[in-house]
């Protein structure tokens, strides 16, 4: 059986069934990761073989390109390149979400993650679902496990077909960020001294080139700006596997969910740890929430005055104080978090209290600068 026929039969007979969830979440979990494993053998297979670009014109072989078999073969390798990409693509998403979605205790320890399915089959622990995870079990069911991605797209409704290109289109922006200065050395141009040297420079005339680039340097306080354009997310089969995934709910659904990551993950996480949204930028575009994108900026200037104040909170207990400074909603924050409102009630009360927000700060500035003293010293 050659590679071609062995992958598309592979993808073929690829299914799922999320309808039972999260009842069933451990069973899932494993079988997408077994058949992700084998997506991803047989993925270094292709590469190996050029599936990648398979229209590349075999060196020496005088038009090739135009021969009929060729070209057959070609497009074979290049749809079974690309199905198996958006199949990879669809399995890591649904991992995701799923690797988020539960928390084991073990004693006073939380496990969750990988980590947490490890613990349930190994040590036979129970296991509920996260309260700070970020997950969406109505994702599942529409990703292209098979590799369908333009049969799935064919199939869209006309307004889910519109809330795909918003969501791809979203995902696929360009971002214009400022990201830093820097220091510019500019070199004048003096062909008439290089060309004086008929061959490398020794000695003395090294020396005077060498101390002719170095007087010909801007000077050190010289700085100019520079911007860098980049997506949210880089990858293009995770961003048309999410656009399809979120098509069916709607633009809103997806907008929340990465509202929602945003703010219960810390920096530390996004950067580190793999997202029901793989790939995506740790700096979020904060243009796409709106009103909300507030929320966004008060969460991190809240950890930056905690830092300071060496003070631990969780993630998502600071996001849900952030999300309700901004939209004074009690219900929403609540049920958007996960989590009593007296919990975020209490956080905005401490917060006032030490001065990270607006009110009766409890620390003055005589204490603060006996803590910043204290700090020295160690």
């Amino acid at each position: 059986m050659s590679l071609i026929s062995e992958v598309n039969g592979f993808l073929d007979r690829t299914s799922y069934e999320f309808s039972s969830l999260p009842d069933s979440i451990v069973e899932c979990y494993y079988a997408l990761k077994s058949n992700h494993a084998t997506l991803k053998k047989f993925r270094g297979e292709m590469d190996f073989y050029g599936f990648q670009n398979p229209y590349y014109v075999v060196k020496g072989v005088r038009d090739s390109w135009k021969d009929p078999f060729f070209r057959q073969t070609a497009t074979k390798k290049k749809i079974a390149f690309d199905r198996i990409q958006y199949s990879i693509a669809a399995h890591k998403i649904a991992i995701s979400h799923l690797a988020d979605a539960i928390e084991v205790r073990e004693d006073k320890k939380r496990i969750t993650g990988d980590k947490a399915y490890a613990a349930i089959t190994g040590d036979g622990l129970e296991y509920c679902l996260n309260p700070d995870g970020v997950y969406n079990f109505s994702v599942l069911q529409h990703l292209p496990y098979r590799g369908e991605y333009m049969l799935l797209l064919s199939n869209l409704p006309k307004k889910d077909r519109f809330a795909y290109r918003k969501i791809v289109g979203a995902l696929g922006q360009r971002q214009q960020m400022e990201t830093g200065k820097v220091r510019g050395f500019k070199f004048k141009r003096e062909p008439s001294s290089l060309k004086s040297f008929s061959g490398m420079p020794t000695g003395k005339d090294y020396e005077a080139l060498m101390m002719g680039k170095k007087h010909s340097r801007a000077p050190a306080d010289t700085e100019h700006n520079y911007r860098k354009h980049k997506e949210l997310i880089v990858d293009k089969y995770i961003r048309k596997c999410l656009g399809i995934g979120y098509a069916r709910l709607s633009y809103g659904v997806f907008i929340k969910d990465v509202l929602k990551y945003y703010l219960k993950k810390s920096r530390f996480e996004r950067e580190r740890f793999t997202s029901i949204f793989p790939g995506i930028d740790p700096c979020p575009n904060k243009q796409l929430f709106g009103k909300y994108g507030k929320a966004v900026d008060k969460k991190e200037e809240l950890e930056q005055k905690m830092e300071k104040l060496k003070m631990h909170e969780k993630s998502s207990l600071v996001g849900a104080a952030a999300f309700f400074l901004i939209s004074e909603n009690e219900k929403e924050t609540s049920e958007m978090f996960n989590i009593d409102f007296e919990k975020v009630d209490s956080v905005i009360g401490r917060f006032r209290k030490l001065g990270l927000l607006e009110g009766i700060p409890l620390i003055n500035k005589r204490t603060q600068e006996f803590l910043e003293f204290l700090k020295a010293e160690r």
